[in-house]
């Protein structure tokens, strides 16, 4: 595969950042396919002159980039953002007009069955583990019923063959970003920092430790 070249990655990122700053969206469609921008130019040459590959590099890249400016401040930002930034490819996919903010707001979860669930995941913990047992344990058995729930959610327990899977589990994805980015909402609202010391810091799984 060709080497590709930094000069043209930064043209592009350039032409992307001053587009979305003038409102616009730069035409990926290629020559000949009448896009244009709402400048009223067509496509954009930096653009059309990438492969599929680079970019996709580009998009890495935009992406890390983001991420490392916020992340490099502390706090959530970076985190947000790229939460953010994955809301809306998933409304691209599903045809959709992102539009991040009202999703996270649009979380659809009655008060009473929240709570019922909340007292049903505590009442399991205590009958497992007890009062006595450590916070490594109790965060363990919760994250198992987060992940295991996650993966009901995604429809992977449909019977197999059932149409739609794919659907599902896109749906499944978007609800589970919306969520974690209104977790993080709640953290930001509510003063918790993200660095904490290392003696309070989650625990890893048992295959990463």
């Amino acid at each position: 595969m060709a080497p590709i070249s930094e000069q043209r990655l930064f043209d592009a990122l350039a032409t992307i950042t001053h587009s979305f700053a003038d409102g616009g969206v730069p035409g990926v469609e290629g020559p000949g396919a009448g896009a244009a921008t709402e400048s009223g130019e067509g496509p954009s040459p930096a653009i059309e002159a990438l492969s599929p590959h680079t970019r996709e590099v580009l998009g890495e890249a935009a992406l890390a980039v983001a991420y490392g400016a916020f992340a490099s401040r502390g706090g959530e930002g970076g985190a947000m953002h790229t939460l953010i930034a994955a809301m809306g490819l998933m409304a691209h996919l599903s045809g959709e007009e992102p539009d991040p903010p009202a999703e996270i707001l649009a979380i659809g979860a009655q008060d009473g069955r929240v709570e019922e669930e909340i007292d049903r995941a505590g009442d399991a913990v205590d009958e497992e583990f007890g009062r006595d047992a450590s916070p490594e344990a109790l965060v363990a058995a919760l994250e198992a019923r987060i992940v295991g729930t996650a993966i009901t959610l995604a429809g992977c327990t449909l019977p197999e063959g059932a149409g739609g899977q794919a659907a599902v589990r896109l749906r499944a994805a978007r609800a589970l970003a919306r969520l974690s980015a209104g977790l993080m909402a709640m953290n930001v609202a509510g003063g918790v920092g993200a660095a904490r010391p290392a003696s309070d810091a989650a625990p890893q799984p048992a295959e990463a430790r």
